[in-house]
């Protein structure tokens, strides 16, 4: 086993390899192959391929120059959306202690502690007070 590892090891020595713009296009691709279960089209099917293999080529690429100026145009592509994917994690990982709920006058974000029962709380951008209604979370 160790054999097979050092000969990959030396294959893949001077190759470009697995870089972000990697993950979005096998992203793209497992979504496609999944649309593709259902929509039974050859389209989808031959798109995929191709991507597929375009993913192929540029982890097996040996031109590392060119492929780090393609993974520079497409994280600077997929910023915003990776940015908003990255406000959800945070915000789901923070549900459990807070409690998200829009200004009804300035519509800014806030961030309340999670305790259950009916609140009053000051927005701090704009001083509107509104009340608060939290179904669940710690006790008073």
């Amino acid at each position: 086993m160790n054999s097979f590892r050092n000969k990959l090891l030396q294959f893949m020595q001077g190759r470009y390899g697995p870089d972000q713009t990697f993950y979005v296009l096998t992203g793209i691709y497992l979504v496609l192959v999944f649309v593709n279960v259902f929509a039974q089209s050859w389209i989808l099917h031959i798109l995929s391929l191709l991507i597929f293999a375009l993913t192929m080529y540029r982890v097996l690429s040996k031109n590392i120059i060119k492929r780090q100026i393609e993974n520079e145009w497409v994280m600077s592509r997929t910023a915003g959306l990776r940015k908003r994917f990255m406000k959800a994690k945070k915000r789901y990982e923070q549900n459990d202690d807070y409690y998200f709920k829009k200004c009804p006058e300035c519509k800014r974000q806030l961030r309340l502690p999670r305790i259950k029962g009916k609140h009053t709380t000051t927005c701090p951008a704009c001083g509107h007070k509104f009340s608060v209604k939290i179904s669940w979370g710690r006790e008073k």
